[in-house]
C-alpha cells in the first residue's frame, strides 16, 4: 500500500517523502485553519446560521482539498474565499439588501459559469486576454476590499451603504485590536511560526475579552441540528433578476482568475511544474475549485477558492496532492472544536482581514517592471475600489481604460476581443443593476 502511495503521487520525481508532506499538510492546515473562525463569522453577519455555515465551511472545504489532492494530484488547499464571503456579506447582504439566500443564488451561479467556461476552450482565451498588468490590479483590488471590511468594522471608515461617508474613530478599543492584529501576525510571519493568523486572531481574542468588546448572544456555534439549516435554502431563481448579474459576473471573474494567479504564483520554481515550466492538471484543479463553489452554495457558503496559505505547505517541502489529502483530513476535526468558535468575536478576525489584503498587492518590483500607464490603470482601479466600495466597477475602469490609453498611446496596439466583450458584459450589468 505505501509503495502503490509513492508511486501513485511520484514521491520520486518530487524528491518527497511522507514526513515531509505530513509535516506540509500539517501546516497549510495551521495556516489556513483561521477560516473556519472568520468565515461563520462573517456569513452571521448577512443572516446565516453560525453553526449552518461552520458546518458548510469544514464539510465543502475538506473534501475540496481531498479531491484536489487525489485527482489533481496537487497541494493545493481549498476553502470559502475571504474576497468572496466579504463581497456577499457587506456588499450584496448589507449594502444592497438582498436576502442571503439570494447571496447563495449568486454564488451557486458563478460556480456554474466558471465550470461551463472551464470546461470549453474559452477558458484558455479569458485568461489569455487579460493582460498581467490587469490580472495584478484585480488582485490589488480584492486585498484594497479586505483591507476596507478591517476598516469598516474598527470604525475607521464609514459607510452609508456602499459609498465612503467620512473617517471613523482612528483611536478607540476597536482600531486596538486590529492593530494588535496587524502588526502580531506581520510579526509572527517574519519569525516563520506557523499557524501565525490563528495566533494572531487568539491574542485579539484575549483583549477583546479584556476590554470588554464581546458581547454574549444566543447566535453561537454548537454541534446540533441548526448545521443543516442552509443545505439547500439557495435561490437559484435569482438568476431571472436582471439586477444580479454584475454580482454573478463579479464573483466568477474574482474566483476564476484569482485560482489562476495563485496556481501560478504558488508553483514558481517547484517540481510541481512540468519541464516546460507549465502546471499539469491545471484543468482538473481548476474544475475542482468550481464544483466545490457550486455544491458550497448548496449547503450554505461562499464561494470555494484555492487558498494563498497552501504556499506554506509547499514551502515546508510539499509538492504533491498528498500534502493536500492531509490538510483535508485535519480540516474534519474542526467540528468536534465548534464551540471554540464562539469566544472569538468578528472584531478579532480583523487583522487577519487586513493582513491577507496586504498580502494580495503587488509588490514594488512587479509595479516596476509595468509600463506607466499601466500602473496608472492599477491606481484607478484602487481608488474606485475605495471610493465606491465595489469590484466590478473597479473592474469597468480597469479594463476600459487600459484599452482607451492603448488606443490612443500605442499605434500598434492589437484590440483582444476577450477583454472587449468583459467590458460590455460588465458595463450591461451595472446599467441592469
Amino acid at each position: 500500500m505505501i509503495k502503490k502511495i509513492r508511486l501513485f503521487f511520484d514521491f520520486e520525481y518530487h524528491k518527497t517523502d511522507f514526513k515531509t508532506e505530513i509535516i506540509a499538510g500539517l501546516s497549510t492546515f495551521l495556516a489556513m485553519s483561521y477560516i473556519f473562525i472568520v468565515n461563520p463569522a462573517i456569513l452571521s453577519e448577512g443572516g446565516i446560521d453560525k453553526s449552518a455555515a461552520l458546518f458548510a465551511t469544514v464539510v465543502v472545504s475538506a473534501i475540496a482539498t481531498i479531491v484536489m489532492g487525489l485527482w489533481a494530484k496537487k497541494p493545493f488547499a481549498l476553502a470559502p474565499g475571504l474576497e468572496m464571503n466579504s463581497y456577499v456579506v457587506y456588499f450584496l447582504i448589507i449594502g444592497h439588501g438582498t436576502s442571503w439566500e439570494v447571496g447563495l443564488g449568486a454564488v451557486f451561479w458563478s460556480g456554474i459559469l466558471f465550470l461551463i467556461l472551464t470546461i470549453t476552450k474559452f477558458r484558455k482565451k479569458i485568461i489569455e486576454a487579460i493582460p498581467d498588468s490587469l490580472k495584478i490590479g484585480l488582485a490589488a483590488c480584492v486585498g484594497v476590499f479586505l483591507i476596507i471590511i478591517a476598516l469598516k468594522l474598527s470604525n475607521i471608515l464609514v459607510y452609508e451603504e456602499t459609498n465612503i461617508k467620512t473617517i471613523g474613530e482612528l483611536f478607540s478599543l476597536k482600531s486596538g485590536v486590529l492593530i494588535l492584529g496587524v502588526v502580531s501576525a506581520i510579526t509572527l510571519h517574519r519569525l516563520k511560526i506557523k499557524g501565525f493568523i490563528l495566533i494572531s486572531i487568539v491574542l485579539c481574542t484575549l483583549m477583546s475579552h479584556l476590554v470588554g468588546l464581546y458581547e454574549v448572544n444566543d447566535d453561537v456555534i454548537s454541534v446540533n441540528k441548526n448545521m443543516l439549516t442552509a443545505i439547500g435554502a439557495l435561490d437559484v431563481t435569482m438568476i431571472l433578476d436582471t439586477k444580479m448579474l454584475s454580482a454573478v459576473i463579479i464573483l466568477f471573474v474574482v474566483d476564476f482568475y484569482g485560482s489562476i494567479a495563485k496556481f501560478i504564483g504558488l508553483t514558481q520554481n517547484t517540481s510541481i511544474l512540468d519541464e516546460k515550466g507549465k502546471l499539469p492538471n491545471q484543468k482538473e484543479a481548476l474544475l475542482v475549485d468550481g464544483v466545490a463553489t457550486v455544491a458550497g452554495s448548496v449547503i450554505g457558503t461562499t464561494s470555494i477558492t484555492t487558498f494563498v496559505e497552501s504556499g506554506v505547505g509547499i514551502a515546508a517541502g510539499g509538492r504533491t496532492g498528498f500534502t493536500a489529502i492531509i490538510c483535508g483530513l485535519l480540516m474534519l476535526l474542526f467540528i468536534p472544536l465548534a464551540p471554540i468558535v464562539n469566544l472569538v468575536p468578528l472584531i478579532a478576525t480583523t487583522g487577519a482581514l487586513a493582513w491577507v489584503g496586504m498580502k494580495l498587492m503587488p509588490k514594488v518590483k512587479q509595479l516596476r517592471k509595468i509600463p506607466f500607464i499601466e500602473r496608472v490603470t492599477i491606481l484607478l482601479m484602487i481608488l474606485v475600489t475605495i471610493i465606491t466600495f465595489a469590484l466590478d466597477k473597479a473592474m469597468l475602469v480597469g479594463f476600459g481604460f487600459y484599452i482607451i490609453a492603448n488606443l490612443v498611446f500605442q499605434k500598434k496596439y492589437k484590440i483582444n476581443i476577450y477583454l472587449i466583450v468583459s467590458v460590455i458584459i460588465i458595463i450591461l450589468s451595472l446599467f441592469l443593476t
